[in-house]
């Protein structure tokens, strides 16, 4: 897929990304419709749910647009900052600091085994302690470097993915992207651009 259709499509992006992210309000709103409510309940989970996708793609069309630069700055703003918040969300939930630092830990382990098996007793030392420090040595320093990163993703999570913030984006999204389709920016309206 060429991403000047994703250039082209921005205005449709951006409302998909703006509806995407108040679904939470908008569920909550259906709620109260008796026939009607219970099937846009389910399309806006649904939706709700593709979130994190609809975040990439918003992503994606903001670094499309900005390698381009055929939109304005600040919808290639808004569009990331929407998608980071879309693709946060789920993303702040995953302990990636442990995973990362058992995967290298591993490989390291692995590596020293298969390419550079060491002897039955090394220095005096058992070659499994020997094993242990390769694995626990590159793990731990994964570790903290991860966790230091994660934490960072769970900041950025918390604040763009709160549901003030969401919600402020996601009309901001819809505007802009109803103005985009008239050729018009909401930019140059709200800060004088």
């Amino acid at each position: 897929m060429s991403l000047t259709l994703l250039v082209n499509y921005t205005p449709i992006i951006l409302i998909l990304g703006g509806i995407t992210s108040i679904s939470w309000l908008l569920a909550f709103l259906f709620q109260a419709i008796p026939i009607v409510g219970t099937l846009m309940n389910k399309i806006l989970r649904a939706l709700s749910v593709l979130g994190f996708l609809v975040g990439i793609i918003l992503l994606i069309t903001g670094f499309a647009i900005w390698s381009e630069q055929v939109w304005d700055i600040g919808t290639n703003y808004l569009l990331i900052i929407t998608g980071l918040a879309l693709v946060l969300k789920p993303i702040k939930q995953i302990t990636w600091a442990a995973l990362v630092g058992f995967i290298i830990g591993a490989s390291s382990v692995i590596i020293v085994y298969f390419y550079f098996p060491l002897p039955e007793i090394l220095f005096g030392i058992s070659s499994i302690w020997i094993y242990l420090a390769i694995f626990f040595i590159p793990a731990l320093i994964t570790y903290v470097f991860f966790k230091f990163l994660e934490d960072l993703i769970k900041i950025m999570g918390l604040i763009l993915a709160s549901r003030p913030v969401v919600t402020i984006l996601g009309f901001f999204c819809i505007v802009q992207g109803i103005l985009l389709l008239f050729n018009q920016s909401i930019f140059p309206i709200i800060f004088g651009i």
